[in-house]
């Protein structure tokens, strides 16, 4: 199991620098110490995504609804025009407007994936214990659908902890 945890450990780490400059670091770590936990109890505990998939596709379809929906009702609105004129107190370079659009980019992204893979793993039969190759490749489908289930609420979470500590909903 430890040959199947190495690549998705590595993917996760390679896929989150290519953000570093987009997320606060803690957000980075927090991210990617989601995704390794996830991995490390996925392999352990032999964690099959299966059992929630159905679960992971619902969640996911309606984050990604509730996504869409903020972008949709932050265009051209009165608070956008402020957090675009609102530099990010982390990354002097970025507005507020900005790095809520990359969160939002790196959300979909999670979403989109965990929306995929889901529905995958709905339509495809589990195989046999037997079928060694067949086996390795649904339990690294199964790993990479918990990952991105997991992601998905770290990054919702981000997203609203973002608002929430702008609050930008006041003047």
């Amino acid at each position: 199991m430890i040959i199947i945890a190495l690549p998705l450990i590595m993917f996760e780490c390679c896929f989150l620098q290519n953000w570093v400059h987009k997320m606060e670091k803690k957000d980075i770590i927090i991210s990617a110490m989601a995704g390794v936990l996830a991995i490390y109890c996925g392999v352990k505990f032999q964690w099959n995504y299966a059992d929630i998939a159905e679960h992971g596709l619902t969640l996911s379809s309606i984050v990604l609804a509730v996504y869409v929906a903020a972008i949709t009702g932050l265009i051209n609105s009165d608070l956008a025009k402020k957090m675009q004129k609102s530099i990010a107190t982390w990354q002097k370079d970025k507005t507020q407007l900005g790095v809520l659009t990359q969160y939002f980019k790196i959300a979909v992204f999670y979403s989109i994936a965990t929306i995929f893979v889901s529905s995958l793993i709905l339509l495809v039969k589990a195989p046999n214990p037997t079928e060694v190759v067949l086996s390795y490749a649904w339990s690294i489908l199964s790993l990479c659908g918990l990952v991105f289930y997991i992601e998905n609420l770290v990054l919702l979470a981000m997203i609203i902890r973002f608002m929430l500590n702008r609050q930008i909903w006041n003047n």
